[in-house]
């Protein structure tokens, strides 16, 4: 194996696009009305080209005030300085909430030597919506969406160590005697520019869908999300991402599951099976 998954964990999340830690033992979905439950389950791969996290989640501390993702590379014998490369397959602060954090009042790096890979229309896009907040009649104010951490986003952009991609891209190998390939490929459906990863590593492939395949479980059962910027296209994605997975042998990462978050997948006779990996 050279991909670990990082969990950090199950949540709940509401309109307010608040992400409320969920204990399945003591705590109850009925009593957070209107809410989703969620996993969050960031990626670590190790490659000829270093090592890279993909989508490096909410960056929340556990309960020795040590950050989750953190804690988890350390019990795979890593550390944040070891990190070469975070993806980011979009821009939502579920998913870059590790990329920083904020200490007296300043941003800093979670992962101080890496760079970071997004696309830079995804960053203007989000850089750009706003959200209106009304009192009455009156406009009070106009807020980036509460999709976005805005700190974050600045964070990102005016680092110097980050790749900011125009469309689809293919990350050469830096070392000659490297096997790493990784294609970014814009996707669209969750976000208008949301891109998914198909890494190969010589003798092991995994793709990674971000949220248009967060979960092995939507491959088996076909809906439209109303969550997404194009919940259809990302409807008909998820089958083509699905079916070559299945032609081409790679492991599937999802995000949004921390059971089974790695696996194979199948497809016979118009049905998907799912193999943990």
């Amino acid at each position: 194996m050279k991909c670990f998954p990082l969990s950090e964990g199950t949540y709940t999340v509401d309109q307010s696009k608040n992400f409320i830690p969920f204990n399945s033992e003591i705590d109850s979905v009925k009593d957070r009305p209107g809410s989703l439950l969620v996993e969050i389950c960031p990626f670590l791969i190790i490659s000829d080209e270093g090592l890279i996290i993909i989508d490096p989640g909410l960056g929340l501390k556990n309960a020795e005030g040590e950050f989750q993702i953190i804690k988890n590379l350390s019990r795979l014998g890593y550390n944040s300085t070891d990190i070469n490369f975070v993806l980011l397959s979009h821009l939502h602060k579920d998913h870059i909430g590790g990329v920083a954090y904020e200490e007296n009042g300043e941003m800093k790096p979670m992962f101080p030597n890496a760079e970071y890979v997004y696309q830079e229309e995804e960053m203007n896009e989000a850089l750009s919506v706003r959200e209106e907040t009304n009192r009455g009649d009156h406009l009070l104010s106009k807020k980036i969406s509460r999709s976005f951490d805005e700190n974050k986003l600045l964070f990102l952009k005016n680092r110097k160590e980050k790749i900011e991609l125009k469309g689809n891209t293919k990350l050469l190998p830096r070392f000659v005697s490297s096997r790493t390939e990784i294609y970014c490929e814009v996707s669209g459906g969750h976000t208008k520019n949301h891109q998914v990863f198909w890494i190969d590593l010589g003798n092991e492939k995994y793709f990674y869908g971000g949220d248009v395949l967060p979960q092995g479980s939507q491959l088996i059962r076909k809906f439209a999300a109303k969550y997404d910027y194009d919940g259809k296209e990302s409807g008909a994605l998820r089958i083509q991402y699905g079916k070559k997975c299945a032609e081409e042998n790679y492991a599937c990462l999802f995000f949004h599951s921390s059971i089974n978050p790695i696996s194979k997948v199948k497809y016979e006779d118009g049905i998907f099976e799912l193999i943990p990996y």
